[in-house]
């Protein structure tokens, strides 16, 4: 919401700078709906705007492009994520808090399950998007890394005592951790190819993701843990 001295630019007054505003939100959001529903490739801006019930010319005035709104849609993705990821980590990482780094993984990964199902057409079609990706991907890898160290120095998990062997598995449970995520719609395609993905078909990828660390947790931290995951899992699902 705008605050009361915003000063408008233009002629038209606020309520047609705050129309127009709002049309850029309801384009980014009925974007995001209909390619999740529709899937990548039949959504072109065309199929947007009729959709949504605004002319072309309303959406090419904010958006000259696909790409330029799925761009936007994709900063909304990855500002989420990496807040998620990362907070409340100062405070070390209780059985709820690593329950919740798969519960908010698998809630993004649903939100946005048309990148995931479409993500190499998507950026093969935008190099910049395809960069932006890249440099994502090497900060949620560092990440993910941090976690399994934060986790080992507080003795809730276990590695090799070898300073290059601890190593190796910090960087593989990191790397298999996102592959299982970032692959788990893709993999729901393959399985369900006539069916449509539903929320609860999330409840199973998050335990698979859950179950690539599980190894080395300390068993009274991942029994905790499992717990609460599953009864946040069964929660969702039967409210979905």
């Amino acid at each position: 919401m705008f605050s009361s001295n915003f000063r408008w630019a233009s002629s038209n007054g606020p309520c047609m700078v705050g129309r127009m505003a709002g049309n850029r939100e309801k384009i980014i959001e009925g974007a995001r709906q209909l390619m999740n529903r529709e899937g990548v490739s039949a959504t072109g801006t065309t199929r947007i705007a009729e959709a949504l019930g605004v002319s072309p010319g309303n959406l090419y005035y904010h958006f000259k492009s696909r790409e330029q709104i799925v761009a936007e849609i994709y900063a909304r993705f990855e500002a989420g994520f990496r807040e998620s990821l990362i907070a409340g980590l100062d405070r070390g990482i209780t059985p709820d808090r690593f329950a919740a780094f798969y519960i908010n993984a698998v809630d993004f990964a649903w939100t946005y399950r048309f990148f995931f199902a479409g993500q190499t057409d998507l950026l093969a079609a935008d190099p910049a998007l395809a960069r932006r990706h890249r440099a994502f991907q090497m900060w949620s890898l560092e990440a993910l890394e941090d976690i399994v160290s934060m986790l080992a120095k507080q003795g809730t998990a276990k590695l090799p005592r070898g300073r290059a062997e601890a190593a190796r598995l910090r960087a593989s449970i990191a790397l298999n951790t996102w592959l299982t995520w970032s692959g788990w719609i893709s993999f729901l395609k393959v399985e369900k190819p006539e069916g449509a993905l539903v929320r609860g078909d999330m409840a199973r990828g998050a335990l698979q993701i859950f179950d690539v660390f599980a190894p080395w947790l300390d068993p009274a931290f991942e029994q905790a843990a499992r717990k609460l995951l599953v009864r946040e899992l069964t929660r969702e699902e039967a409210v979905a």
